[in-house]
């Protein structure tokens, strides 16, 4: 899965968890910004956790703050888990 496809779910994710629409989410705005609080981020990291077949931490978002940050860092894992370089876009 590439970077822009990891973005992508996200996005849906994040969308689907506030009830906004996709386009109102912004990649480069971190999570606590767009209006996710702890349980919200548990759930999307159970959600991620489960697309991806990753196993994450909690601090994963602390780490990686925002939509873009954090697709790129998975994407990282993902081509990593399948011995492949990532593909950012």
């Amino acid at each position: 899965m590439t970077q822009d496809e990891i973005s992508a779910l996200c996005v849906d994710q994040v969308a689907e968890i506030l009830r906004i629409a996709k386009d109102k989410v912004d990649v480069s705005t971190k999570f606590t910004r767009l209006g996710l609080d702890s349980a919200m981020t548990v759930y999307l990291l159970m959600e991620l956790e489960d697309r991806l077949n990753l196993e994450l931490s909690p601090e994963t978002f602390y780490d990686h703050p925002t939509i873009a940050e954090l697709s790129a860092y998975l994407a990282e894992m993902v081509a990593a888990r399948a011995g492949q370089p990532a593909v950012a876009r």
